[in-house]
């Protein structure tokens, strides 16, 4: 005969007893909960501080002012000139230095710079870089050579008559009419053909200039005239010019190197 099962001492857990948390760790949690904030509100602060310091260093700190002026570049075009066009800017805050500003006067103030940079030298320097204009040919105008840039802008003046020693020496004298709308693409032109001669063709040109970017013509020691057309193909037609001078002639035209042109 089968005995009854005893009763089960297993007792059930109650429900309510396990979440049930002792108030030590509550207090535990707690103040790590605090400790965190805290944390994150110094951290917060301190940022805040960081960033109020290193805008009052860009802005107003004496250290991160412009306090000198740099000039390089400069030959023709005075050098305090351009240093004085900037003193506006010694004091101010680098980041709000105006180079724009000052590159621009410059331009405007000194045709002779070809190009202008201003740039922030850190901590305190603002930098101007020139770049001057460079003669490429002189351009007689009465009893005075201009000596211009590639752009038609005179660069320098030098007496006819005293051209030795001077920057006139070793340009290409280019006769070419400045007041033109057309003058400075036939002033290039002249200088790409001058540029483009070999020295014993050079030697026999006595004179140089163009009528239209189109039209270059040379004089030559004799009095011979020369239709050169454009600056383009210009050893080509250095070359078909010294075969064509075998003949006297008071004329010849290269214009089209292929069919060139003869007239006594």
């Amino acid at each position: 005969m089968n005995r009854p099962l005893a009763p089960s001492r297993h007792v059930a857990s109650d429900p309510a007893a396990s979440s049930i948390v002792s108030p030590t760790s509550a207090e535990r949690f707690a103040a790590r909960v605090r400790a965190r904030r805290r944390r994150r509100r110094l951290l917060g602060a301190l940022v805040v501080v960081l960033l109020a310091g290193l805008g009052w260093v860009a802005l107003w700190s004496p250290w991160a002012s412009v306090t000198s002026v740099e000039v390089s570049g400069t030959d023709r075009v005075p050098r305090a000139e351009v240093a004085a066009a900037a003193e506006a800017e010694v004091g101010r805050s680098m980041l709000f230095a105006r180079t724009d500003d000052v590159a621009a006067a410059i331009r405007e103030e000194q045709p002779l710079a070809r190009s202008v940079t201003v740039t922030r030298q850190w901590p305190s320097t603002l930098r101007i870089v020139l770049v001057e204009r460079e003669p490429v040919a002189a351009v007689p105008a009465g009893r005075e050579l201009r000596l211009v840039d590639a752009d038609g802008v005179v660069v320098e003046r030098v007496a006819a008559g005293k051209v030795a020693g001077t920057a006139a020496a070793g340009l290409p004298r280019v006769e070419v009419d400045l007041a033109r709308p057309d003058a400075v693409a036939s002033l290039r032109a002249c200088v790409e053909v001058a540029r483009g001669l070999p020295v014993p063709l050079e030697q026999k040109v006595r004179r140089l200039g163009a009528t239209t970017p189109d039209r270059v013509w040379l004089e030559l020691t004799g009095g011979a005239r020369v239709d050169w057309g454009s600056g383009a193909d210009t050893p080509r037609k250095a070359e078909v010019l010294q075969a064509l001078l075998s003949q006297k002639a008071s004329f010849y035209d290269v214009r089209s190197p292929g069919t060139p042109a003869v007239r006594r």
